[in-house]
């Protein structure tokens, strides 16, 4: 046998595999027909199914040394099948902890450039690019334009550009002139890109014999109503404009083409691009064209995707839809064209269909893959990438010797607070426990594996920085609510959810979430884990953001529930197909559930009730690592059992410790653990590496028969804890931290109007009072909305007249809210949720910005700073953010270097450094006593890379 014949009898097996994958054309039972195919189509046929062997290939990486005369390739073949199944569907390109993207969806015709590619790499490496400014001036923009001076209006629109905004408007109609019909207009937040797009539509109208006369702009659900008035204002009303959403969604698609201007969301689009499972992936877009919603079947003359980081992710619903969208020219708009990952770029590349990398494959190896490896060498690539598609202009960018605006400064300032002695002692306590379960992670080697709970830890600390009741308020019913960073909060949910529906609901879902986790470790996908999709936004969201509708049991993610309770019922119209007496029942019945506020499950369309009481966390119901191991011992005495009976042989009985390492008993039914006091468990023989740490995990839930009684933290089964090697020295730091008293617990679980005022909050008051005497408006920014609650019972309590916006108002609400800040007599300070508020509002009221706590992401931070900060600003803008010393929060600062660094190697900004986040980072992060701060360059196996931000 020769040396080459494994590698070919894999590439047999990979070709014989994407065979599944690329049904041989002809007629099709899902409705839709191909009777014959032409020659370019057949060839793009032969390109996907070559692109998804090479995506298998990548999937099971296998080299050639790892070879020899003797591997079962039958069994290749079956794992092959296996991972052409399992990665056939849309995994979560989001979540995990290290430098993470998208390779397990499958390729579409979509993600294949065409059958020329080889060709199309060769000439854009060859070839020279230069992007310093794309060799515009001023000057010279303007004689493109036409005009004669600075002062002159565009004809069609009714307010003057400013020098950068002449030269973007002619650079993107040259760009919708090239072979790119478009581009990806990546300026600074505040620096006017909705101008530029406006302007670019009405110098560029289609032609009056076009069938293709409308522009279609996809927005965030926030951005439809201000998008509409920004079209309506700075053109006089010349260009109709629909906002397609809601009832106001238009059923056919000669009604779509009767407008000028098209706005919709994500969500909405996506809705219109929804094709059937048992279509083929290369036929979508001839289904879609023929039998999708009227968005689909239209063909549009423009698509714009604004605030475009909704579509970076490949697999998501939003970014697949977008890239569908049949138009002349496509834009894309965002301030942050980079946040997590250098495969980012790849939703904007598909969408644009800019080729040669709008083709998968080529991307990944040329830049995804690299990023791992050499980080560097991947920046200057997507440099080179994106250089003859983007123009971005920062704040700070010079042009022609002047500063590109002329806008008041901003300045930031990390201002660093102390913890009361009382704030301290809560803090160190629940960090106490979070660094003893990431011992636990870090010993069983499952921290990536665990990445979901590290998140939650992670959270809860942060939100002690802020107030303990964020945090004490959901542990109210723990005698001691540290357990909470040991994974045992979800009991509390477990609790209600048992008095709501009872046990066999509970059994249900505990037994679907132990099924997705099984199926997550077939895939060996970390990024799977605890991830699921929407079905009303249709994009992916972490197990942390998972709701269950108590009356279907159907999934949504959180920010959808709050948008469907906020938002008015939704119906088609259509009540049924029987007689006129069951459709009227039917309506009747619809208007009766609406009136109690009930509201249609987006997946089941049922009517049913949606408040907090009838929702559950499906967190709650996520498996433990112990519940794994007990189903899977359970699983192998069954599987004994089997064979005891097939055979009529007697069979030993093995321990469970044969079938893994836990020394916990089988989990008893959730409805005995509720009904009876826990009694002591009889401890099985230990080693002393398994007794080090892990016996300090479980700490007491309560001494009323709650939810079960573990043991106590920190003290071994003969209840003194044992010395800890010299080796986990480190690790074992700070474990017999002292409980926090029950008067201190107390006394800080208080959220009403005795609430005692956290560093944070009383540091806030004094800016306001300050700042009272100069008449200047105030954003206070939040994650959190329960933050914002507390807030406005401190500001109750010192007079201070505020507003609110977050993302539980509807559009109304949100309007009002922001007129009124607007009013000179108004009230002088608003409570924004940092999320709401990054995303297209213009809040130049103001000039005071007070961020009570950090974003993962700075760019998310930047983004709501600049929304005071950008054009029509005419004061200077004061930053403060808001951080306790010694805690998690000062530790996330230099994970927000990570990413700015990460965006600046791509875009050429800065000093581009990428980094990942190893063993040693996470012990930093989470204040481990010997922990340093991170580094690039370690050598020993704490520095190896496990986490990616």
């Amino acid at each position: 046998m020769s040396a080459n014949t494994p590698r070919r009898n894999i590439l047999d097996a990979l070709n014989s595999t994407a065979e599944l994958l690329s049904p041989s054309p002809g007629p099709r039972t899902n409705g839709f027909a191909s009777p014959s195919i032409s020659p370019e189509e057949e060839a793009l046929r032969e390109a996907v199914r070559q692109a998804r062997i090479r995506q298998m290939a990548d999937i099971v990486d296998i080299e050639d040394e790892e070879l020899d005369d003797h591997a079962d390739l039958s069994f290749l073949q079956s794992s092959l099948s296996q991972a052409v199944s399992a990665h056939g569907r849309a995994s979560a390109a989001t979540g995990g902890f290290r430098v993470n993207y998208d390779q397990g969806t499958v390729i579409r015709a979509i993600d294949v450039g065409g059958v020329d590619q080889d060709q199309k790499i060769s000439e854009f490496i060859s070839g020279k690019i230069d992007n310093a400014s794309h060799g515009y001036t001023v000057a010279s923009a303007m004689e493109r334009l036409g005009m004669t001076s600075l002062e002159d209006i565009i004809h069609g629109l009714e307010v003057r550009l400013l020098r950068h905004q002449v030269i973007g408007l002619a650079w993107m109609l040259d760009m919708e002139h090239s072979e790119y019909k478009g581009g990806i207009l990546a300026d600074d937040m505040g620096l006017g890109k909705t101008v530029e797009m406006i302007a670019t539509m009405v110098k560029n109208m289609p032609a009056p014999d076009s069938s293709a006369q409308t522009t279609l702009i996809v927005v965030p659900a926030a951005l439809m109503l201000q998008w509409k008035e920004e079209v309506e204002q700075k053109t006089n009303g010349s260009l109709s404009v629909h906002i397609y959403h809601g009832k106001d969604k238009l059923k056919k698609l000669s009604d779509v083409k009767k407008f000028d201007v098209i706005v919709t969301t994500y969500q909405t689009l996506s809705n219109d691009f929804v094709t059937p499972s048992d279509i083929d992936t290369i036929d979508e877009a001839a289904w879609l064209a023929k039998k999708g919603g009227p968005l689909a079947r239209c063909i549009f003359h423009r698509v714009v995707a604004d605030e475009a980081q909704y579509i970076r992710n490949r697999g998501t619903k939003a970014s697949i839809s977008m890239a569908y969208v049949r138009a002349t020219y496509r834009w894309t708009l965002t301030g942050t064209p980079i946040t997590n990952s250098l495969a980012d770029i790849y939703g904007f590349l598909r969408f644009g269909r800019f080729r040669p990398w709008n083709d998968w494959n080529s991307y990944n190896e040329y830049i995804c893959k690299v990023q791992s490896d050499d980080a560097p060498l991947a920046g200057m690539r997507a440099q080179g990438i994106l250089s003859p598609l983007i123009l971005r202009r920062t704040k700070e960018s010079q042009l022609e010797g002047k500063a590109i605006l002329d806008l008041k400064p901003k300045d930031i300032e990390l201002v660093e607070l102390e913890f009361s002695d009382e704030e301290r002692e809560v803090y160190k306590s629940f960090e106490v426990q979070s660094r003893i379960r990431i011992n636990r992670f870090i010993k069983s080697g499952k921290l990536v594996k665990n990445h979901t709970a590290i998140l939650v830890m992670i959270l809860r600390l942060r939100q002690l920085c802020c107030h303990p009741h964020l945090i004490l308020a959901q542990g109210s019913d723990f005698d001691d609510p540290t357990v909470m960073m040991g994974g045992d909060a979800d009991a509390k949910e477990l609790s209600r959810a048992l008095k709501q529906k009872g046990n066999q609901w509970i059994t249900r879902m505990k037994a679907r979430f132990m099924r997705r986790a099984r199926a997550a470790e077939l895939e060996d996908n970390d990024d799977s884990d605890g991830h699921n999709t929407c079905p009303m936004c249709n994009d992916m969201y972490s197990l942390a953001a998972g709701r269950i509708l108590g009356g279907c049991a159907h999934e949504m993610c959180d920010q959808c529930l709050d948008d469907l309770r906020n938002a008015p019922p939704e119906h088609n119209g259509i009540f049924g197909y029987g007689s006129e007496k069951e459709n009227e029942a039917a309506e009747k019945r619809y208007e009766e559930a609406a009136a109690k506020g009930h509201r249609a499950c987006p997946k089941c369309k049922t009517m049913q009730d949606v408040s907090d009481k009838n929702v559950f966390k499906a967190a709650a119901f996520q498996p433990t690592d112990e519940d794994m191991e007990a189903e899977e011992r359970d699983r192998q005495r069954k599987a004994r059992s089997r064979l005891y009976q097939d055979t009529k042989t007697p069979v030993i009985d093995i321990d469970d410790d044969d079938f893994g390492n836990s020394d916990d008993d089988d989990l008893p039914d959730l409805a005995q653990i509720m009904a009876q006091p826990a009694k002591k468990k009889q401890k099985t023989k230990r080693t002393q590496s398994d007794d080090d740490d892990d016996a300090t995990l479980s700490a007491p839930l309560g001494s009323n028969g709650g939810i079960g009684q573990a043991r106590k933290a920190g003290s071994s089964p003969a209840g003194k804890r044992k010395a800890p090697d010299d080796e986990d020295d480190e690790e074992n730091e700070d474990t017999h931290h002292e409980k926090v008293s029950d008067a201190t617990l107390a006394t800080w679980r208080r959220g009403d109007d005795d609430m005692e005022p956290s560093t944070k909050m009383m540091q806030l008051i004094e800016y306001i009072k300050d700042w009272e005497s100069t008449g200047d408006k105030i954003i206070v920014y939040s994650q959190w909305t329960s933050n914002l609650d507390l807030l406005e019972t401190l500001f109750a309590r010192h007079g201070v007249r505020s507003l609110r916006f977050d993302g539980k108002m509807d559009r109304h609400s949100r309007d009002s809210v922001l007129k009124s800040f607007k009013q000179p007599l108004g009230p002088r300070v608003i409570l924004i949720s940092t999320k709401s508020g990054g995303v297209g509002l213009n809040l130049t009221a103001a000039n005071r910005i007070v961020n009570m706590d950090l974003s993962w992401n700075y760019a998310a931070e930047s983004q709501a700073y600049d929304r005071a900060h950008r054009i029509g600003q005419d004061k200077p803008v004061w930053v403060k953010r808001l951080v306790v010393k010694d805690t998690i929060e000062q530790r996330m600062l230099k994970l927000q270097e990570v990413k700015v660094g990460l965006a600046e190697a791509a875009l050429g900004e800065g000093t581009g450094k990428l980094h990942k986040l190893s063993v040693k980072d996470i012990k930093f992060l989470f204040g481990f006593s010997k922990a340093q701060v991170p580094t690039t360059d370690g050598q020993d196996d704490d520095d190896r890379p496990v986490i990616g931000m």
